[in-house]
């Protein structure tokens, strides 16, 4: 009986078994698809398109020269110059809605003047972004510290050692630096010597170096303007310098170089530097035995003011970096021309210095807006402006009035016409057209 029993439980235990083996198995629960919010990366808030909003925000540019000593009546235009710009910049908006503002202090044409000034702006403004010069002596003394604060300095001093001298770097000119002037106009004599040459001069030329004892005057003769005049077979016979001053006798000077058989006359003046020479020339009966060149301000109608007859301004030479208001064709000098109206200016301020000031206050705004580009109003500082230069060169300020390129290290522009007065005022008439200039920057 139990052996029967237990025979049938085994039987019912091997069914169970065999039917628990054919039951379907339960399916796996597999996790949840998932979501698309799941599979996608984590998104970015959207930057916001277009121009910064600037409203109610100021940008200064600052300014210093010379309003009450000997250059003042050149400092006068160069200052109104910048103002209209800026004012006419305003009424178009400014710079995406920030507003212009200049500040400018007189140095009296004084080193320690332009220094004090610079400690000034420099306390009331630890951001200041950029600083407009006009003498060559103020842009020297403050060359490294404008590199050591970082601020960039536009200038229309066109000093080699202010640009690439030791500890410099912030300094960009508004035109091609003077040893680099003359190095261009005297390889364009030397090329055509036969043409401008006195009728008595020999195939050589023998140059004399007639100018202002001062940074400025002196600023075209340097270690290499020097090679590069020997190398294009041309000899410096004298060096005279002369009075800053319209009551300047420059009739030793002139008679030591035609004793030393010179031909060329350079000086590197302005206004009433220029005129002395050609009015004493015209004076001594000596004109036509030289070739009188000069700097690009040479070359202005500031001269005539100081010039005994108009006449006396015929035959000039110098080198031209920009356009001229009788380039009435180009829109950059339309432009200056309708500001120059508008503003009811005076004739006697028709010069380059109201024309390369607007050119210049347009450089600066380039700069500014590259520079809010790429970094934003709220990183903007002198940096970034110095950055801008190089990095949107080469590039043309006021539709072609200047031509300027900051790349490979340079901060003055390399291109220039050559011009001569022949007849009167503003008869500033082209020789050669644009081409580039020797590069004679200072050899580390």
């Amino acid at each position: 009986m139990r052996k029967s029993l237990f025979t049938l439980m085994a039987a019912l235990l091997a069914v169970a078994l065999v039917l628990s083996a054919c039951a379907p198995q339960p399916t796996p629960t597999e996790p949840p698809p998932p979501t698309a919010a799941a599979t996608e990366a984590p998104t970015e808030e959207p930057t916001p398109s277009g121009p910064p909003d600037l409203t109610g925000e100021t940008i200064t540019i600052y300014h210093f020269g010379d309003l009450s000593g000997p250059l003042a009546a050149i400092t006068t235009p160069l200052i109104h110059g910048a103002e209209d710009a800026v004012k006419a910049i305003n009424e178009s908006g400014g710079i995406y809605g920030a507003t212009l503002e200049v500040k400018f202090a007189d140095t009296g044409g004084k080193a320690e003047e332009a220094v004090a000034a610079y400690d000034r702006f420099t306390s009331e403004d630890p951001n200041a972004l950029v600083m407009i010069t006009y003498g060559s002596g103020e842009a020297e003394a403050l060359a490294q510290r404008f590199a050591e604060d970082k601020i960039v300095n536009i200038t229309a001093g066109l000093s080699s050692k202010a640009f690439y001298g030791a500890g410099s770097g912030y300094t960009f000119g508004l035109g091609p630096i003077y040893p680099d002037q003359m190095g261009a106009t005297m390889k364009f004599l030397s090329e055509n010597w036969d043409t401008y040459k006195p009728s008595d001069a020999g195939d050589e030329i023998k140059l004399a170096y007639l100018s202002w004892p001062t940074a400025f005057g002196q600023g075209g003769l340097t270690a290499e303007s020097r090679a590069y005049l020997a190398d294009l077979g041309i000899e410096i016979v004298a060096e005279e310098t002369y009075d800053v001053s319209p009551t300047a006798d420059t009739t030793t000077a002139i008679l030591t170089a035609q004793a030393a058989g010179a031909n060329v006359i350079w000086t590197n003046t302005l206004a009433f530097g220029p005129a002395a020479i050609l009015n004493d020339l015209n004076s001594l009966g000596l004109r036509d035995q030289f070739v009188v060149a000069g700097d690009n301000w040479s070359m202005d109608l500031a001269t005539y003011a100081f010039l005994a007859e108009p006449a006396y301004g015929v035959g000039l030479i110098a080198p031209f970096p920009y356009l001229w208001w009788t380039d009435t064709g180009n829109t950059g000098v339309q432009y200056a021309q309708t500001l120059f109206t508008a503003n009811e200016r005076p004739a006697s301020e028709h010069n380059v210095g109201y024309l390369l000031l607007v050119a210049g206050v347009d450089m600066t705004v380039k700069a500014l807006t590259h520079a809010i580009d790429t970094v934003g109003y709220e990183n903007l500082n002198g940096e970034a402006v110095h950055d801008a230069l190089v990095e949107m060169s080469p590039f043309d300020v006021l539709d072609g009035v200047l031509r300027m390129d900051f790349s490979g290290g340079s901060r003055s522009p390399h291109m220039s016409q050559i011009r001569m007065i022949q007849g009167g005022p503003d008869a500033f008439n082209v020789l050669q057209d644009w081409a580039e200039t020797p590069d004679l920057r200072p050899q580390e």
